[in-house]
């Protein structure tokens, strides 16, 4: 589907479902229907216990109809295209819960592409690792290395045996109570390297926080993830000098999220541009254009990541989309604001203009961004 333009993809799939929109979620088709159910029954369910339990058993019932294990030996630009499809349909209908399922698609689909030297420890190791993913149909999260305002405690990590032990608090981790497995990388204690992590998310040595958000911003199911003396065999990790080959591994997973935080954000606001019967101006149109463009350049580039040239086009392409995307989201919300005094259900358009705004600051804040562009000049 590479070179195909996304926002006739998505109308195209739209206009062929033949579901009816009830409340900002579709009902015709049965991933419609399963998200409309979830939603339904944790909006009811006030203690968050129950909720969660609630969002746990709505979510296996949804993710049996969802491919969330891209196929092995694909090319990255085709593992992004299945990994798409996925998001797509969930954030059209709902962008908290599409935002949740990028959570883990994205570090899935890094780590599955990310070029790795043949014959080397580190392939072999993340064979193993994707094999038990797809084999057990593992749900993984990603617990960024960046603290907020740098005002908790890194998280330690020190050797172990064969293994490392882990102690310390990711205060943001989405899908906390679905993962099995969540990714992340920190500073190995005693050593100028790094350590790359798959942690179990089981047993008493992690401790998952409240929700952070309410609303309908609980169906990210985002919390604080908290590792007491929590022990990672050497299976799951794989020490990395400091430098530039960790700035690469992170980077290109980051080009990721930026791809998939566009196209749920596309996805969604096509949606909403129905559902609210919002005027496609000129500058909408012409963005998606330009959208289209840009993601058709990232999916050429992200088959040939091995060059430093493509890589750093690759990044810089990435992060005018996300860009793209958080300023056709924001044009959104102002189009939505100017509808609230006259359409029935205001509380409902609040709710989904409220929830477009949450992409200005992931994971690369939009005003860094725009700087990196000041510097670059016309």
């Amino acid at each position: 589907m590479t070179g195909v333009d996304m926002s006739a993809a998505i109308e195209a799939r739209d206009e062929s479902d033949g579901s009816a929109d009830i409340g900002g979620l579709t009902s015709g088709l049965p991933t419609d229907r399963a998200v409309a159910e979830l939603v339904a029954h944790v909006a009811r369910t006030r203690d968050e216990t129950s909720a969660r339990a609630v969002y746990r058993a709505g979510f296996a019932r949804l993710r049996e109809e969802l491919v969330l294990h891209p196929p092995a030996a694909l090319r990255a630009s085709d593992v992004f295209e299945v990994a798409a499809r996925t998001v797509r349909r969930l954030a059209a209908s709902n962008l908290p819960l599409g935002l949740a399922v990028t959570m883990h698609l994205y570090p899935l689909c890094a780590l599955q592409c990310v070029p790795i030297p043949l014959l080397s420890p580190a392939r072999l190791r993340r064979a193993f690792l994707l094999r038990a993913i797809r084999s057990r149909s593992l749900i993984v999260a990603n617990a960024g290395s960046e603290r907020t305002a740098g005002d908790h405690a890194p998280v330690a990590v020190v050797p172990d045996g064969d293994g490392v032990r882990v102690d310390g608090t990711y205060e943001y981790m989405s899908l906390s109570s679905i993962a099995d497995v969540v990714f992340f990388k920190a500073p190995l204690a005693g050593t100028d390297s790094a350590v790359l992590c798959a942690a179990d998310l089981t047993g008493d040595s992690v401790r998952i926080g409240r929700w952070k958000f309410r609303g309908s911003m609980r169906l990210s199911d985002t919390s604080a993830v908290t590792f007491v003396g929590h022990r990672i065999p050497a299976d799951q990790c794989v020490v990395v000098p400091n430098g530039a080959a960790l700035r690469c591994v992170s980077d290109y997973q980051r080009c990721w999220f930026h791809l998939f935080l566009a196209e749920i954000h596309v996805a969604r606001l096509e949606r909403l541009h129905g559902l609210w019967c919002l005027a496609r101006t000129a500058e909408h149109v012409a963005a998606r254009n330009e959208m289209a463009r840009l993601r058709e350049y990232s999916l050429r580039l992200l088959d040939e990541p091995s060059s430093r040239g493509s890589s750093e086009a690759l990044a810089k392409t990435t992060a005018a989309m996300k860009l793209r995307a958080s300023l056709m989201s924001q044009a959104t919300v102002a189009a939505l604001r100017e509808r609230e005094s006259s359409v029935a259900d205001a509380g409902l358009l609040r709710t989904h203009a409220n929830e477009l705004g949450y992409i200005r600051s992931q994971p690369t804040a939009d005003e860094k961004i725009l700087r990196s562009l000041e510097r670059v000049g016309p």
